[in-house]
């Protein structure tokens, strides 16, 4: 409800792709679970968007991302302040909203009664604070008690309709109210009055709309009325007068029912004024009780899944011990442990680790891990690790998932480059960067080539941004042979009759194998595609090694097209750095001697039309074989 400054340089920079790749508060799939959703424990409304805006703009501040583990430690050590804080705000509902409507004066007397509930229970929460020797939050001194004294228990929602305002509060409301309460005893009072004082036993009070109550005479005892009656009407056997006392009477009857609402509107406005005096008073303890809320949430969630607290420091180092993922943990059945990994990134001497290893194998949740751990800790929640230390990261960038944007045109290939682009053009010396399978939009040589260069780019850049690089292509575990601080790690598998077992353990080293026909065969492939992909892989790795030809037929018709097979099997998975082709080493030596930083868009276009020339004898070539 209100509108304030948010300054970049006190958050952690997210873009919209990391906050959509990352799952933050929207999940990509329908029905999947958010990080939002993993540690929400709040039982407010506004505590749950108070974190929300957390998981949005995490702190770069350590002082106050250290004030936040103090309040989570302090709710972890004392289980009956947790307790206490939880059951008072329930109580206390969605005061901020509540708040707002008073501000906007849309508040109705229910939503009055709500805030009395809710500030009364911010007094029991102050009594627990205080207990704990933490500050009391400022308060609004006897508004709760205003509201409780004005407001009827059980009011309706619409004003308008009367039957808000308490007994005893004003007494001309009171007095209206035993008017319209009592009506018709009165009248009867004024009956027997007039019937003692003139002896006309069968005096009647009536009513019409033409002049309005009046006193009924028979004809037998007309000559008993006083002088002071008024005759308003004559009839067959009786005649109707008026009197200025029931007259008078009339009009308090008549006048009551909208005297009263408009004597409780009057005064219902008066309490929403006094509200609405204190609104801000009310909006600061919103916000100071929507974040104990939150960190009581932390709290919660870190005694469930055993979380730790960070190590957050002005370093660059990102060490996490037995790190697990916050929502696939959550997600496992009864019994079932998540497989934990360590993740080591320094900037002086590991700032790259290239992820290798078969699809399925877990890769891509290593890397959302590290992110979201990083992100947990920069709000102040606990973080599922043993340990954790991570030096202070200033932005987040990740590309990884395959999508296309059909409404602009692009295709999956594009969105990856625009957004690995706006990730190389953004960099920092606090950025972690988390990179998915770079270039597997496209051919295998442009994506082998893009990989090679993004991650050279990485390594030489002058802020050495810490970087997690999953990856299929093998060939680029040669990188750390040259670039010192580029480090070759998998997920590991074994392989027992055939069949593949995911470990998901991360262990030093580069794997030569993606195991795609397992995964295949375990997506419920026709065995036949399973046992000809057997085949035809076999025939390409034999073409690899040098052992050219064409690859085993399975029953005449399936044979390959005669001619193709060898340019086919030469194609598929070789790598653009092998030194047995000159033209290749030409082309990498090419690529290695280009200096990025200053190069021009002109240059490179010339540069790209150099190794296109280099490229097409080659090509023709393997049209020939």
């Amino acid at each position: 409800d209100r509108i304030g400054w948010i300054r970049p340089q006190a958050h952690v920079g997210l873009d919209r792709f990391t906050v959509r790749n990352l799952e933050l508060v929207t999940p990509v799939n329908e029905g999947a679970r958010t990080l939002q959703s993993a540690v929400d424990r709040c039982v407010t409304p506004m505590g749950s968007r108070l974190l929300k805006r957390w998981m949005l703009f995490p702190l770069l501040d350590i002082e106050g991302i250290t004030a936040r583990y103090d309040r989570v430690d302090m709710v972890i050590e004392d289980p009956a302040l947790g307790e206490a804080l939880g059951e008072e705000l329930r109580r206390i509902g969605d005061l901020e909203r509540l708040a707002g409507k008073a501000a906007a004066g849309r508040i109705n007397p229910r939503e009055l009664l709500q805030v009395q509930a809710a500030l009364e229970a911010a007094e029991r929460v102050n009594m627990a604070l205080e207990a704990n020797r933490v500050p009391a939050i400022a308060l609004p001194k006897g508004l709760a008690g205003r509201i409780a004294a004005t407001i009827e228990l059980e009011p309706p929602v619409n004003p308008a309709k009367g039957g808000v305002i308490r007994t005893g509060v004003n007494a001309s409301l009171d007095d209206l109210r035993h008017v319209s309460g009592h009506a018709k005893d009165l009248l009867l009072e004024a009956q027997r009055r007039e019937s003692e004082r003139t002896g006309i036993p069968s005096l009647k009070v009536g009513f019409n709309n033409v002049f309005g109550y009046y006193l009924e005479v028979r004809n037998t005892h007309k000559d008993k009325v006083p002088p002071d009656w008024v005759r308003k009407q004559t009839l067959v056997g009786a005649e109707r007068y008026i009197t200025d006392e029931l007259k008078a009477l009339e009009e308090r009857i008549l006048g009551a029912e909208e005297g009263i609402l408009s004597l409780e509107q009057e005064l219902f406005r008066g309490v929403v004024e006094e509200v609405v005096a204190q609104v801000g008073l009310i909006r600061d303890a919103a916000m100071a009780l929507a974040k104990w809320d939150v960190l009581r949430g932390f709290a919660e969630v870190a005694t469930t899944w055993n979380y730790s607290r960070p190590v957050i420091d002005e370093g660059y180092v990102l060490d996490l011990r037995d790190a697990r993922h916050p929502v696939i943990e959550q997600q496992l059945p009864p019994g079932v442990p998540y497989v934990a990994n360590d993740v080591l990134l320094d900037p002086g001497t590991r700032q790259l680790l290239m992820i290798t290893g078969p699809n399925m194998s877990g890769k891509s949740a290593l890397l959302r891990q590290t992110a979201l751990i990083v992100l947990l800790a920069q709000i102040g929640c606990y973080v599922p690790a043993s340990a954790a230390t991570i030096g202070l990261v200033d932005r987040i960038f990740t590309r990884v998932g395959a999508s296309d944007n059909l409404s602009t045109g692009e295709s999956t290939f594009m969105v990856e480059m625009n957004e690995t682009a706006s990730i190389l053009n953004n960099l920092s010396d606090r950025s972690l960067v988390l990179l998915d399978e770079i270039g597997r939009g496209t051919s295998t040589y442009d994506g082998i080539s893009i990989a090679w260069a993004i991650a050279e780019f990485l390594h030489t850049h002058h802020g050495r941004p810490k970087t997690l690089f999953a990856t299929h292509y093998h060939e680029l575990n040669e990188m750390s042979a040259t670039f010192p601080r580029i480090h070759n790690a998998n997920v590991a598998v074994r392989e027992v009759d055939g069949k593949v077992l995911f470990l998901r353990k991360l262990v030093p080293g580069g794997s030569d194998r993606s195991f795609g026909i397992h995964v295949a065969q375990m997506a419920g492939m026709p065995g036949a595609v399973v046992q000809r992909a057997i085949k035809v892989l076999a025939h390409l790795e034999a073409s690899h090694a040098g052992d050219l030809g064409a690859p085993p037929d399975v029953d005449g018709p399936r044979r390959m097209a005669k001619g193709n097979t060898s340019g086919l099997a030469q194609d598929l998975q070789l790598s653009i750095f092998q030194l047995d082709d000159p033209a290749l080493e030409r082309i990498r030596q090419e690529i290695l001697d280009l200096d990025i930083d200053t190069l021009t868009p002109v240059e490179a276009l010339f540069k790209l039309n150099e190794i296109r020339r280099l490229v097409a004898p080659r090509k023709a070539e393997l049209r020939k074989a």
